[in-house]
């Protein structure tokens, strides 16, 4: 079944040449703000953990460590899903919409199954390749298997999240984390130090307090799902459509293989910087990651509008409102890229100081990776926009192999012959950090030119 337009307008989108940069906007800003929630999530089980001692913190960031090169499995669910019903919505095929949806749903509990049973079964052996402190092995492994227990509602939630973020509404999600927000923020001191007459729990109570919170989530998106009917699901069964579920694989499996490419590369660059220049540049390192992680906030927002706007253009049939369309975001986000790059640059000390304090060679380090990775970070806007175009379109491996090549063929090449072979000082890894995000943007860049993605169709079957 091909998607032509049947003449259904989009219905929260305007999708014309004057509307797109409130289409833009209307789609980003929910995003940018729900990654700023997402950061306070973590940043207030730190801080309530670290009133146990700071030694704890290592306990919620070894498993989260442990955890996030699987959670990149979510993309393969949810871009694909995104791509799907955008294209869907934008075609005036609402009735495929909830088809896609459930599928997606099952699909991501499935995963989440198979992923908490099996981690849970190495769970110990994965926790001591990290540590060897007898004390934090037990804490670290009970904390694992808790979140390990939420995953399936985390898994879901995207799912959810990703369909409305398909027919452009990220205003709900981000509603949604706010309230599951809230909750952490209430839960977190009663369930670590024991209040209102709750045992006290100890570092355990934060991981407790994010499944919690993470099922309120959930339930609340189950709600919106079924009153709204934006998505026009009334049941949680549909007859198996085996060419939706290979759609939604064949769209998100490279995205998420992009991830874990990314990810994986951060380990061994980590042990890299550790091993070649010592604690104080390892410090820096880590600074550096959280400060320009920063910027994802917006980035974030910039990708998610890109993937939802292209599919619904290309949905709809106007591939010239589609090339227009790639031309604004690109130039938004490399006009926002620069500002903050060139802010970052500006501020590099003061911030890094915020982080590392006085010590004199973990702040020198620091100042350094601010300023150069700073000077890449235009291009690194404009490479998540342009692989928000790509996901938008469904013509995901483009963005896999930038991905690959940037971080295992440049980044981690030219950091480890810099590092082990001619002994340079620690700044080599930062220019190869920077290196990488010019490599993966030229890539994307010249790719999106060929313009092949605006021939890219999504095929499914009648049943």
């Amino acid at each position: 079944m091909s998607l032509k337009n049947e003449g259904v307008q989009p219905r929260l989108l305007g999708l014309t040449a004057v509307s797109l940069y409130k289409d833009i906007w209307k789609l980003a800003w929910p995003v940018m703000l729900a990654s700023g929630l997402n950061m306070c999530f973590n940043l207030v089980d730190t801080f309530w953990v670290s009133r146990l001692g700071a030694v704890l913190v290592s306990v919620p960031s070894l498993a989260g460590s442990l955890l996030w090169l699987f959670l990149s499995l979510t993309e393969a669910i949810s871009i694909g899903t995104v791509a799907m019903i955008a294209r869907f919505e934008g075609a005036g095929r609402r009735r495929l919409i909830p088809n896609v949806f459930v599928h997606s749903f099952w699909l991501a509990l499935a995963m989440a199954v198979l992923i908490a049973v099996g981690v849970s079964l190495v769970a110990t052996p994965l926790v001591e390749l990290f540590t060897d402190d007898v004390t934090l092995i037990p804490l670290a492994v009970d904390y694992l298997y808790i979140t390990l227990l939420g995953l399936i509602l985390v898994f879901g939630a995207t799912a959810i999240s990703a369909a409305l973020y398909g027919i452009g509404n990220t205003k709900t999600p981000m509603l949604v984390l706010m309230i599951a927000n809230g909750l952490n923020l209430v839960l977190d001191p009663i369930l670590i130090f024991g209040l209102l007459g709750v045992p006290a729990m100890g570092v355990l109570g934060a991981a407790w307090a994010t499944l919690i919170a993470n099922g309120l989530a959930m339930v609340v998106l189950l709600v919106v799902l079924f009153r709204s009917q934006e998505l026009g699901v009334t049941s949680l069964l549909v007859p198996f459509n085996s060419s939706i579920l290979v759609n939604i694989l064949k769209i998100g499996m490279p995205a998420s293989l992009q991830s874990a490419a990314r990810s994986s590369t951060g380990t061994v660059m980590f042990w890299l910087v550790m091993s070649g220049y010592g604690a104080a540049a390892a410090a820096a390192f880590g600074a550096g990651q959280r400060i320009i992680g920063l910027i994802f906030v917006f980035i974030s927002g910039l990708s998610v509008a890109a993937t939802t706007l292209i599919g619904q253009v290309l949905g709809s049939g106007d591939k010239g409102l589609a090339r227009k369309a790639a031309r604004r975001l690109i130039v938004l986000g490399i006009g926002v890229q620069i500002a903050i790059g060139l802010l970052y640059v500006a501020l590099a000390y003061p911030v890094s100081f915020l982080f590392l304090g006085d010590d004199a060679a973990a702040l020198a380090a620091g100042v350094s990776y601010v300023r150069i990775c700073g000077l890449g970070l235009a291009l690194g806007a404009s490479s998540s926009v342009l692989g928000g175009i790509f996901k938008g379109a469904g013509d995901t491996m483009p963005t896999f192999l930038a991905g690959f090549v940037s971080n295992w063929l440049v980044k981690l090449p030219m950091a480890a012959v810099g590092t082990l072979v001619f002994k340079w000082p620690v700044d080599n890894i930062w220019w190869a950090i920077t290196a990488s995000i010019v490599v993966e943007w030229l890539i994307l860049y010249v790719w999106q030119r060929k313009g092949a993605w605006l021939d890219r169709e999504i095929q499914v079957s009648a049943s």
